[in-house]
């Protein structure tokens, strides 16, 4: 339960985006959008904590209205959205990267590898339905015999069912690996998460972690959820972030997070 009383101990705002502030489409509502607005205006900085390409985060930070940093490629990338400038950028090992396709290639997995600015698949079908599902655009199809230097992050894409039946050998080899919905594996730099990333923010805009609220419902939401004062698991969330959670949001679907968002916002103004 969100008191009020608690509500007034915020002083920040850490949201993940896909099935938390958008809905099963991936877009984001109308009403999320008027509460994000809402609470930036009152002073407190909502950061963006997603996977989304670093593109795609800058336009939706320009549209919800943004002026503080915020987080792409799952914690790789942090950038101001008023400068298009990057404040972090963390690039992965090559030999990693070159096991983790090496890996996807032997459990018969689809991959995708990220650059600063481009997304690459190895050629167009499922996986690259799914990344334009997820308002990722201009994918372009690369040699994976020829990774560049400056990948960002990796993600191995499959069916639940072959995900959860290689779940221990990914882990195995990779145990910084994050299940990104049902379908993919995602790999980043080693270090990088979206708990480092926002606890550099929190270091940067002076602000402790017991001041933070955070949303999120999947497993790479945990690190960060479970070290900040107030988390909160959406409706749809999987079970190990409901564990972590002080309170349970109305369902993505529902718009959850324009839910607590307009609690929140009602707490800081009646408190003026």
């Amino acid at each position: 339960m969100l008191t009020p009383e608690t509500l007034r101990t915020v002083r920040a705002v850490g949201l993940d985006v896909d099935g938390t502030l958008s809905h099963d489409d991936h877009v984001i509502p109308e009403r999320t959008i008027l509460a994000l607005r809402r609470v930036s205006e009152l002073g407190l900085p909502v950061f963006l904590l997603t996977g989304r390409a670093r593109r795609n985060v800058l336009d939706l930070a320009r549209e919800i209205g943004l002026t503080n940093l915020v987080v792409s490629n799952n914690g790789a990338i942090t950038f101001d959205p008023v400068e298009d400038k990057n404040v972090v950028l963390r690039p992965m090992n090559h030999d990693m990267v070159r096991g983790i396709v090496d890996l996807g290639h032997e459990l018969g997995m689809d991959v995708t590898w990220w650059t600063e600015h481009d997304i690459y698949v190895e050629h167009h079908g499922p996986i690259s339905d799914m990344l334009t599902d997820l308002n990722e655009t201009d994918i372009l199809v690369g040699d994976s015999t020829n990774l560049p230097d400056d990948v960002t992050k990796v993600m191995l894409f499959g069916t639940k069912d072959l995900l959860d039946t290689h779940r221990s050998t990914v882990l195995e080899k990779f145990p910084e690996a994050a299940r990104s919905m049902y379908c993919f594996y995602e790999f980043v730099a080693e270090g990088s998460n979206k708990w480092n990333a926002l606890s550099d923010l929190l270091e940067r805009y002076s602000i402790a972690p017991e001041s933070v609220l955070g949303m999120g419902d999947g497993g790479n939401d945990v690190p960060f959820l479970s070290r900040i004062g107030v988390p909160v698991a959406m409706g749809n969330a999987r079970d190990s972030v409901k564990a972590v959670a002080k309170a349970v949001a109305p369902s993505n679907e529902e718009d959850g997070v324009a839910v607590v968002l307009e609690q929140l916002a009602d707490a800081h103004e009646s408190a003026a």
